[in-house]
């Protein structure tokens, strides 16, 4: 199956209360007229928010066939110390708030949530790790 993606897709900032707070209900309804109006490309952050961006998306887009959209995701910033050690390690060694799970249960080539000395990126810039 082949999935065509139009110009447009949804950057998902706002979700996480980008410049303004905006409720679960608002979040939703963003990403359903986004999708009413033919957008299949997601993109959010787990800093958009801490977090929530990804959790609200997540919950959003669970109304949707999972083969007629794409959804990505960052790595590698957090914006908040954690000098207590509250975050625990996932498998692939990145922190992990303790009150956060994973929404997802898959990752699409080209739109991994997690970059590895293999990956693509890591070849295209030159670099050993992304």
């Amino acid at each position: 199956m082949t999935l065509s993606l139009g110009r447009l897709g949804l950057g998902c900032a706002q979700l996480g209360n980008l410049y303004r707070e905006v409720d679960d209900a608002t979040a939703a309804e963003t990403v359903a007229a986004a999708w009413d109006a033919g957008v299949r490309y997601f993109d959010t952050a787990p800093h958009y928010g801490l977090g929530l961006s990804e959790r609200r998306l997540g919950a959003a887009v669970r109304a949707f066939p999972r083969a007629q959209y794409v959804l990505s995701t960052k790595v590698g910033r957090r914006l908040v110390p954690d000098p207590e050690g509250a975050g625990r390690r996932d498998s692939e060694g990145f922190a992990v708030p303790a009150d956060h799970r994973r929404v997802w249960d898959f990752t699409a080539e080209g739109y991994a949530a997690r970059s590895t000395r293999a990956s693509p990126a890591s070849a295209s810039t030159g670099s050993t790790w992304c």
